[in-house]
């Protein structure tokens, strides 16, 4: 996925390139003898939102593929440590370093609303075959940008909430220690939790009784095999693997748009016959 959209990318920056002069090749000096056409580069609606807004969204949505897929194992990481008190400052840094995460993830993701709402680089209405294609690869890529704000929901969801878990347990670490009688903000080991230690991030902002019965009813505190895999806390992994499948689907529907785009631009697409040259006039 990464490395077709790569190409693409860099295809639609040949296109942005061929349209100055020195990208073309030509000497910035000035030269007595007239040079040749090489090839015409076709200056329509089509080729300047290519330019103007599909290219630079395409940019934006591989860095943000890439800043996605680094929060996998960073949730994994976060779930080998939920078991052990002794690595929280595992956790902790599972967290800050999905906290640097987000702020990216929101900018890219801002970023391609701005581009793919560019009222110069769009038509209001779909009058041509290019216009449609045009906004057709407009629909496509919003498509992705809206499945990778999905994912960010989830990192940045579990940040707070986190960190928030984190506030609500300050001041309790040594409550079993210096006073036995006061229960712990963390709950024990009970028959309805699925780890020998349960997160704190399951208790932020709701009760910590396990005896709620409203925990019954609640498909993370079901008992399982096998503590990791039955951990609650996989469901964010899980969740970005789901949203990054679905952002693989659209991309490769966007890719095939925008490579049909790049010749009608005087790009080329590696693998394809160049366009023969033009006569000189």
């Amino acid at each position: 996925m990464l490395d077709r959209l790569t190409a693409v990318f860099v295809l639609g920056a040949v296109v942005a390139l061929s349209a100055s002069p020195a990208a073309a090749g030509i000497a910035p000096h000035p030269t007595p003898t007239p040079l040749k056409t090489i090839s015409h580069i076709r200056s329509s609606p089509l080729c300047t939102g290519l330019r103007k807004s599909i290219t630079p969204a395409v940019a934006k949505v591989l860095q943000s593929d890439q800043i996605i897929s680094r929060s996998k194992p960073l949730f994994k990481t976060f779930v080998n440590a939920s078991t052990d008190r002794q690595a929280k400052p595992a956790q902790d840094m599972a967290v800050m370093r999905l906290e640097q995460l987000v702020g990216p993830l929101v900018a890219n993701t801002q970023r391609v609303d701005q581009l793919l709402s560019n009222p110069y680089a769009f038509p209001k209405v779909a009058r041509s075959d290019d216009d449609r294609q045009l906004m057709k690869m407009r629909a496509q890529l919003q498509a992705v940008n809206d499945q990778q704000k999905h994912a960010l929901d989830v990192i940045s969801g579990f940040v707070a909430t986190q960190q928030l878990a984190d506030l609500q347990a300050e001041g309790h670490e040594m409550d079993n220690v210096t006073n036995p009688n006061i229960k712990s903000e963390m709950p024990t080991p009970g028959p309805l939790s699925p780890t020998p230690m349960t997160p704190t991030i399951l208790n932020a902002g709701v009760g910590s009784d396990t005896n709620d019965p409203t925990r019954k009813l609640d498909p993370r505190y079901h008992p399982g095999g096998n503590t990791l895999a039955a951990s609650p806390l996989d469901v964010f992994g899980n969740a970005i693997a789901s949203y990054q499948h679905d952002i693989q689907s659209s991309e490769q529907a966007a890719a095939k748009s925008v490579l049909e785009a790049v010749p009608l631009c005087g790009g080329h697409v590696p693998g394809q016959p160049e366009p023969e040259p033009s006569p000189s006039p």
